[in-house]
């Protein structure tokens, strides 16, 4: 039983009930006075370490001080391992109520702005609020615009600041070419848009108030109707996931909890699960803001998604949120999480992970199997 084994808490208040018990009723009644003294009072002193264990299960429930047996007892491992929720089959198999992508209905051309090229860039208008932003789109090799083929998405949302040519010279596209090579990974579309529209604004991938960028529906409506209506891509929720680094996967976390109908899943590298505004810049109301509070979410209304978490002890900015996020997730959404004893908040500490989690989405979603 792992140390954050929800079990755990149930297994120690049961014992401790049985203790006490023991303990009111004088139980052993035979044997002479000092005997049954020494039992009660090895009942006694075990009942208070029971009691103490309790107590520190449940705050580090809590709070996540110890994420692991081994971290407890100080093992200097690199990096510790936790799974929380019902498993894979669980999310795939749910009934998910939304829109899902059924509103992106018809097809316009799919000849590409630079033919022979995997390397795809676009702009695209948001149709509501006529607000343009680059879009890039990597394709996979092969990818025949006059074929019927199509073929799972990956959003690659970028950090702040940042731009989606940042997210594309990283080393995600490689290692996804890599591993389709290996049979480990479906063949990919890769969307990769600008997420601060405009420009230089930190919006959080959030919808503001009337009259500031709309950028939840953006990403999660607008663009992937977009993808499906221009390029050969499929439109069933096991098929859309997201990856993002830092900022971007703040925003892969929030979008696929908040739209389950249009993403499975969601790789989230060093992110948060409260939104982080820039000074000078919150569009949110108080409403607003518990919509977006990803850990009230997955402790009162969990969506049916898969995650892959990266966090460090030492990220200042990732590893708060993200320990609270832990200690609430349960079914049917489903976390498989990475927790670092060591490093900052950078691409040189999330980069060597890059492989393990794009591997784990070909594992996880059907319409990534390799």
């Amino acid at each position: 039983m792992e140390l954050t084994d929800p079990g755990l808490i149930v297994l120690l208040v049961v014992l401790a009930l049985a203790l006490f018990a023991l303990v009111v009723v004088g139980w052993p009644h035979w044997g002479g006075r000092l005997a049954r003294g020494a039992v009660r009072g090895g009942q006694v002193l075990l009942l208070n370490v029971v009691v103490v264990a309790l107590a520190g299960a449940a705050l580090n429930d809590q709070y996540l001080f110890y994420s692991s047996w081994s971290d407890l007892l100080g093992s200097r491992s690199a990096e510790v391992q936790l799974h929380h929720g019902g498993g894979v089959k669980q999310v795939v198999e749910a009934r998910v109520v939304g829109p899902g992508l059924a509103h992106a209905t018809g097809r316009t051309s799919f000849v590409l702005p630079q033919p022979g090229s995997r390397l795809q860039t676009y702009t695209v208008t948001d149709p509501r609020t006529g607000t343009s932003g680059q879009v890039l789109v990597y394709l996979p090799a092969g990818y025949d615009p006059a074929a019927s083929r199509t073929y799972p998405v990956i959003e690659g949302l970028h950090g702040f600041p940042g731009s989606p040519q940042s997210f594309s010279r990283l080393n995600f596209l490689s290692t996804a070419d890599e591993l389709v090579a290996q049979h480990r990974l479906a063949p990919s579309i890769i969307v990769i848009p600008r997420i601060d529209t405009p420009a230089s604004l930190d919006t959080e991938c959030v919808n503001g108030a009337p009259g500031l960028p709309q950028t939840d529906t953006w990403l999660s409506r607008d663009l992937p109707a977009w993808v499906v209506t221009h390029l050969h891509a499929r439109r069933d929720r096991t098929s859309w996931a997201l990856v993002g680094y830092s900022y971007g996967a703040w925003c892969a976390a929030s979008l696929s909890m908040r739209h389950p109908d249009v993403f499975g899943a969601a790789v989230v590298m060093q992110g948060y699960f409260r939104p982080d505004f820039s000074a000078g810049y919150d569009p949110l109301t108080t409403r607003g803001t518990e919509a977006y509070d990803l850990i009230r979410l997955a402790r009162t209304s969990p969506p049916p998604v898969a995650l892959w978490v990266l966090t460090s002890r030492q990220d200042p900015l990732s590893y708060p949120s993200t320990s609270k996020f832990l200690s609430v997730a349960k079914p049917p959404l489903d976390v498989t999480a990475t927790v670092l004893a060591s490093g900052g908040h950078r691409d040189t500490v999330w980069e060597p992970y890059v492989g393990r989690a794009m591997v784990w989405l070909g594992q996880t979603l059907p319409g990534f199997h390799g």
